[in-house]
């Protein structure tokens, strides 16, 4: 075979055959295929980094990032003296309720806006239901015709003054938010007599419980229902 008919092989020079795939000598290919040719041992080696990487790796993230919450207050609804608000987490921490309070001129600012269960206020990342109960001071009395003002602005069209439930939100890093959960005319009404009911059934108002009304005299609120004696038959 002439000189012209024969080749070098690239990875032991040894000479082949022009136009041949594969060294006869070293079995390396000629070919594209040379391009990735790798031996035993590196490709071992490769195999054994990308171990250590994929365990490796995890913990080092989990050193170089710090956990931190992404937490927001949605979706408020009011069902009689009841709060509902959705509490979504995206982050991988938890935040925290700081407080829930009314802002207005229309309810005292000794209206309470209480956290049904405590454990609720921690929001650890994922979603959850929170429950408040509002507990204005107003009595029995005081709610139901206070309801009946509410229902003549809704008729009226004619607003009562601005009334909002405000609550706030700590983030893990410190950061605070605050939800404004604007109470309008028909929020009112609910509100005011669903109180109204829910004083009927309280037998002594204090400011825990409410109900003690908002300076009227003792002698000249109304009893609650659960106070009047039943008529003889």
């Amino acid at each position: 075979m002439g000189e012209q008919d024969q080749a070098v092989c690239k990875q032991c020079l040894n000479s082949i055959p022009r136009g041949a795939h594969l060294c006869s000598r070293c079995n390396s290919y000629q070919d594209w295929r040379s391009w990735f040719s790798v031996s035993s041992t590196v490709l071992a080696l490769l195999t054994a980094l990308a171990s250590v990487l994929g365990i490796a790796t995890p913990a080092v993230i989990t050193v170089l990032h710090s956990p931190r919450s992404n937490a927001i207050l949605q979706s408020p609804s009011l069902d009689g003296t009841t709060l509902r608000v959705v509490a979504v987490n995206r982050g991988d921490a938890s935040a925290s309720l700081n407080f829930a309070r009314i802002d207005g001129e229309y309810l005292a600012g000794a209206t309470k806006v209480r956290l049904r269960n405590d454990s609720d206020a921690i929001i650890p990342p994922g979603s959850k239901l929170l429950t408040f109960d509002i507990v204005p001071l107003l009595d029995e009395k005081q709610s139901y015709d206070e309801s009946l003002e509410a229902m003549t602005a809704v008729i009226s069209k004619k607003p009562l003054p601005t009334t909002s439930v405000l609550i706030g939100l700590t983030q893990s890093n410190g950061e605070t938010s605050v939800l404004r959960f604007v109470l309008d005319d028909e929020d009112m009404f609910h509100l005011l007599r669903g109180n109204a009911d829910r004083c009927s059934s309280v037998e002594k108002p204090n400011f825990t419980n409410g109900c003690v009304g908002n300076g009227t005299p003792a002698e000249k609120r109304a009893p609650s229902r659960s106070s009047v004696a039943a008529p003889a038959r």
